[in-house]
């Protein structure tokens, strides 16, 4: 175990890479503040406590800068600290832009970005208290490449993801804060959740099939979708003291489907 003792909060770990990225951290010894919205985060938090470890599951929701306040101040006053913070809550918004609605527009920017930085603005005071920390985004690779036309909103919330995590590790360091790091994990098509349902969105002529299937599989060298637990063991990495003088990067996990 390499985080024996560290209070990690992650948010949307009720299922999907929020999952693994939670019975990851647990399998390091890590005590877990896990947030949803949806119930099924009691069962994550339980599977966790069977790895040997203190976690406890919180409803909440990154739209409300409340519940995001409060999810920081229960860790650290029921666990004592917080160490490491992980942004798995998003949506997604499948559809061209040309068909896009302004409701579906602004609810994925709100959960994925806005959320994101909601998460950040809430736990960041308690690091800076410390002085250290360790917060870790999950972006995606279409925070570094188009959409295919049919994620549009996503792949601008996951640029802006991007972009929130280099200025704030900029930012940190100006500000003397050198061992507060900032990193993002960029999810190629993940063989859970979104990934999944991905495949199964229509977008103009083309189903999301054929869309993953002629513009991602064939141009993966890998030539397979990305397991949920390799986001995790990813989050990991860049939450361990040895990845100390690692800050504001986004590290893929695609199989090798962008490469920069």
């Amino acid at each position: 175990m390499r985080l024996p003792g560290r209070v990690v909060v992650i948010t949307g770990a009720g299922g999907g890479i929020g999952r693994s990225v939670a019975l990851a951290f647990a399998a390091e010894g890590a005590d877990l503040v896990l947030s949803d919205l949806a119930d099924s985060v009691d069962g994550v938090a339980e599977e966790a406590r069977r790895a040997g470890v203190k976690a406890l599951a919180v409803r909440g929701d990154v739209a409300r800068a409340a519940d995001m306040v409060t999810l920081a101040a229960k860790a650290v006053d029921e666990l004592g600290r917080l160490d490491v913070l992980v942004t798995c809550a998003g949506v997604d918004g499948p559809g061209l832009l040309a068909e896009q609605d302004d409701a579906t527009w602004t609810r994925v920017i709100d959960v994925n970005l806005n959320g994101t930085y909601r998460a950040i603005k809430a736990a960041l005071p308690h690091m800076m208290a410390r002085r250290s920390g360790r917060v870790v985004t999950i972006a995606s690779i279409f925070g570094k490449h188009g959409g295919y036309g049919y994620i549009t909103a996503y792949t601008a919330s996951k640029h802006g993801v991007i972009g929130l995590t280099r200025a704030l590790a900029a930012e940190l360091g100006a500000q003397g804060y050198p061992a507060i790091t900032v990193n993002a994990v960029c999810p190629g098509y993940v063989r859970a959740g979104m990934g999944i349902r991905l495949q199964h969105t229509k977008a103009g002529p083309l189903s999301g099939a054929e869309i993953f299937d002629r513009y991602f599989k064939r141009q993966v060298p890998l030539r397979r979708m990305v397991e949920a637990d390799e986001i995790g063991h990813a989050a990991v990495f860049l939450a361990l003291p040895d990845s100390g003088a690692i800050t504001g990067q986004a590290l893929n996990v695609d199989g090798g489907f962008v490469m920069s």
